[in-house]
Order: C-alpha cells, then structure tokens, then sequence
C-alpha cells in the first residue's frame, strides 16, 4: 500500500463532515470532480470500499465511518502542533472576526484592556458575518450570534441576550411612549436578521408590527438612527447597554424577550489550545462575566 496523501485524507473528512461531496468540494474550493478523484484514490489504495451511495448521497461504511473519525483526530494533532511552533517563533498575532455591530458597540470599548495587557501582540479586527473567513484561515476567532450549530469548529456558548425597543429621550416624549407598549403611529427601525416578531408576544401584542418604517443591514447603524431621534428600534441589550448608561437611549416600555441567538466563540480546533487563543478566551469570559454582573438593562 503507497503512502496516502495527506490531502487526500483532509478530504474523506471534509465529505462526512459536510455530507456529501458538493459540499466538501466548496468547503475545500474545488471541483466536485477533484473530490470524487481523490476519495477513488484512497479507496483504490486501501482496496477497501469506504463509502456507499444511497439515493443522491455519499454515506460512509461503518467501518469507515470508525477510521476516518481516527483520521480528524489525528490531522486535529498535527494542525495543533504546528500552529503551536509557529506561534512559538513567530510574533504572537491574534485576528478576532465578529459582527459589526458587536464589534463596534461591545468589543472595541473593551478590548484596549486586553491590549494593554499583552505587549507585542498584534490584534486584527475584522466584522463580518461570514464563516468562512474563519474556516479559510482569514480569522484565528470569532464571535458569531447564532443558534450555535458551526460544523468542524470548536464552539463554546458565551453569553444569551435579550431585545427591547429603545429610542432617544426626546423621541419617546414627542410620541409619549409608555407602558402599556401602543406602536400605532410610531415610525419603527428595523434591524436585518431581527425582526420585531422576537419582542411583540412578551408585550402582550398579538397584532403585527406598523408596516414601514426604516430598514438596516446592520444593528449598530439602527441605534445610530435610534439615537439621532429618527424612530423606535429593537435592540440587543449586549450592543445597546453602553448608549443606554450614556443616556443617549432609554428603553421606554419594560417588556423584554430572550433572543432565539446566542453569542459563541468559535475557532478551528487546531487554534483551541495555542497560548494567544487561550489567553483571548479567559480575558473574554472575564469581560462577558463583569457585563452580565453589571447589567440592569435586560430584566
């Protein structure tokens, strides 16, 4: 039996991983055919069927399923050990992904902490709601809001979150926005990806949200619209709580909701147990535990 390519081996991974060759090909930016090349290579090599069709779908044999299970955790070693020694000869750099509105109104206020406390560390930044920056190696974390499921990554939740509307002072006394919640008239802001159907049932209103209003793609540009007084906006207590302290929002009714998302770290798992990733996560859930002790904005 020849030696079987390391390659070769990363891609019977990647097609249990994804489920089928299609999705294992974009994961791994080829072609559907170079996949199912290279899965007919390592099958010729071993003289063992590893896989079986059923219906559209690839699905690995048993005993397959056994070995290339052994096979992640041994590439798993490899990419850890190697991430580790170039850490260890390299200038420690840490490039954090996440979301622009986290990024803007949670993270960046905080993470001068955490500069300060590691000299010569460079820290990148990036917001963006794609993945896979992440699994391209674009990003070394991230922070992703979501329902926590990201394949072939390391995730670990990090915190919940609740919604309520928010506004300007001067905004809620010009519409006299009180309990009990009415948004008829009222000139609502939306929020892509967080609809008002999240918060109206925890306020006791069965009718649908006032059609119209202002739509954004991001949450961070909805509270700056909320604060220059331009209408009512549904706001993730995480990214409105520092602008609430400020003053520059109140939260004219008392109702809240749970979001169905919550806040995750996630990276790949070669970076779980390199230094700069593990000094990052104990400095964030500090950070995340002093937020949640100090928070009197989402009951």
């Amino acid at each position: 039996m020849s030696q079987l390519p390391l390659n070769a081996l990363r891609t019977l991974v990647a097609v249990v991983r994804h489920g089928g060759v299609s999705r294992a090909a974009e994961s791994l930016h080829l072609t559907h055919g170079a996949v199912s090349h290279q899965i007919h290579g390592v099958q010729e090599s071993l003289n063992v069927t590893l896989f079986e069709k059923r219906g559209r779908n690839l699905v690995p044999t048993r005993e397959a399923a056994t070995y290339i299970a052994r096979i992640e955790a041994a590439l798993t070693e490899i990419d850890q050990a190697t991430a580790a020694l170039l850490d260890a000869h390299s200038t420690p750099r840490l490039r954090i992904g996440t979301t622009p509105s986290f990024a803007a109104r949670w993270l960046l206020p905080r993470l001068g902490d955490f500069i300060a406390a590691n000299p010569g560390r460079d820290i990148e930044v990036e917001s963006s709601s794609r993945l896979s920056n992440l699994q391209d190696g674009e990003v070394d974390v991230a922070i992703r809001f979501g329902a926590g499921d990201y394949p072939g990554l390391h995730s670990e939740l990090l915190m919940h979150d609740r919604i309520f509307p928010v506004c300007s002072p001067e905004f809620a006394t010009r519409h006299q926005l009180a309990d009990p919640p009415n948004l008829a008239g009222v000139s609502l802001l939306h929020a892509d990806g967080e609809p008002w159907s999240w918060w109206l049932p925890s306020a006791g209103i069965t009718a649908s949200p006032p059609a119209g209003g202002a739509f954004f793609s991001d949450s961070s540009l909805m509270l700056q619209a909320a604060i220059a007084g331009q209408g009512l906006g549904l706001a993730r207590a995480s990214v409105a709580r520092d602008a609430i302290d400020a003053g520059l929002l109140i939260r004219p009714f008392s109702a809240s909701a749970e979001t169905p998302h919550s806040y995750y770290f996630v990276c790949r798992k070669d970076k779980v147990d390199t230094p700069t990733v593990i000094s990052f996560r104990q400095w964030l859930a500090a950070q995340i535990a002093d937020f949640e002790t100090g928070d009197t904005h989402t009951t």
